[in-house]
């Protein structure tokens, strides 16, 4: 090992590294250790490379004539000035310096790549999409080629609203309210059922903003976007339809009780005092009538009644809780009631319902002068 050592630091640095490089030579397959001051290191010339670049065409320029858009934009891309065949442009110049006061066109533009686009969903499109779906699709019932059928077998409808914007992200909070509309003559309920749907639908409680009715209609509209998906709305939304339906078929013991006139607030021209005042009134007349529901037909059929009845429910629709504009109003973050009239306290006579509405007067006394003759 002394003999060893002594012989290798007697070489001179020229004969170490030649025997280097013989070592390295005849073992290429290990690297050589480079040392710097030791070994030499063969440092390669680069080879330059003085290709000329191209910029190719872009891709709408290469296209045939009968290329499938389809399978160039198949489904939600971003846009892609290259690929988009025709001119397009989106921007927004501050003065006619900048850019001749012309939007910026497609290539890099990155207006147009921040909004969604429709390139995926075009007539070629929806009709490839419709031809792979058919198989798997039933043929449309015969009995439902009428919108009637559709709204006799299947009342319920359920309204969803989508939302497309310039933003980053493709959620909306207004996209989570459902609005629900079912008529309500499906539903199998009498007046009074139907009215106590709608108290408690309607009543005092939410108001507008929850619930609404169309006399004109019959439809009740429930809406709400307190939860927040879409379809935990519906879901809600259908519970709570359940839940009115079946609570206004319920019958309690205070509704069996004789019904006073003013207690629902709602006015019945047959069973009204002002109805039974005019049979009486016609049957003294008739002297040799006595019973008042024989004179009922004949008085149903006069003009002058028929009138009269109008602009009487006209005036009594006015105190209807559900007919007339009783909703809760948002006022300094609490809601409070707007009554249709004014509250009137300590006052021994009950206040005239639409006393706010002249021209209803009006009508009313009108048509009570005519009934009696006493318009010249």
């Amino acid at each position: 090992m002394k003999r060893s050592c002594l012989s290798r630091r007697s070489l001179s640095a020229a004969a170490r590294r030649k025997l280097i490089k013989s070592y390295h030579i005849i073992d290429s397959g290990f690297p050589l250790l480079e040392i710097p001051g030791l070994t030499d290191v063969e440092v390669k010339s680069k080879q330059t490379n003085n290709a000329i670049f191209v910029r190719n065409k872009p891709h709408h320029l290469r296209y045939p004539p009968t290329i499938n858009w389809c399978s160039i934009w198949p489904s939600a891309a971003t846009f892609n000035h290259s690929v988009v065949p025709f001119p397009i442009r989106q921007g927004y110049c501050k003065n006619l310096a900048e850019n001749s006061g012309i939007s910026p066109e497609k290539f890099g533009n990155a207006e147009l790549m921040k909004i969604p686009n429709f390139l995926h969903l075009t007539k070629a499109h929806i009709k490839m999409h419709c031809e792979a779906l058919k198989k798997f699709c039933t043929a449309w019932p015969s009995g439902l080629n009428t919108t009637e059928k559709i709204e006799k077998h299947y009342p319920l409808e359920v309204v969803r609203r989508n939302y497309l914007f310039s933003a980053p992200s493709l959620r909306d909070p207004r996209a989570r309210v459902v609005t629900l509309r079912l008529p309500l003559g499906p539903c199998g309920l009498d007046d009074r059922a139907k009215r106590k749907l709608l108290r408690l639908a309607i009543g005092s409680s939410a108001g507008r903003k929850v619930a609404q009715y169309n006399y004109d209609t019959d439809v009740l509209q429930l809406t709400s976007g307190r939860c927040p998906t879409a379809d935990q709305n519906e879901r809600y939304l259908k519970y709570v339809l359940t839940v009115l339906v079946l609570e206004s078929k319920k019958v309690e013991k205070w509704e069996q009780d004789a019904r006073v006139e003013c207690d629902w607030l709602m006015f019945d021209w047959n069973k009204s005092s002002s109805y039974q005042k005019l049979l009486s009134a016609f049957r003294k007349t008739e002297t040799n009538t006595e019973d008042l529901s024989a004179n009922a037909p004949e008085i149903e059929h006069d003009p002058k009644v028929l009138k009269y009845k109008k602009a009487l429910e006209e005036i009594w629709s006015e105190n209807d809780l559900l007919r007339r504009y009783q909703w809760p109003v948002r006022r300094f973050g609490q809601y409070k009631l707007r009554p249709a009239y004014p509250p009137i306290r300590d006052v021994p006579f009950q206040p005239i319902p639409a006393a706010d509405f002249p021209d209803k007067l009006e009508e009313y006394a009108r048509a009570t002068r005519e009934l009696f003759g006493l318009v010249k």
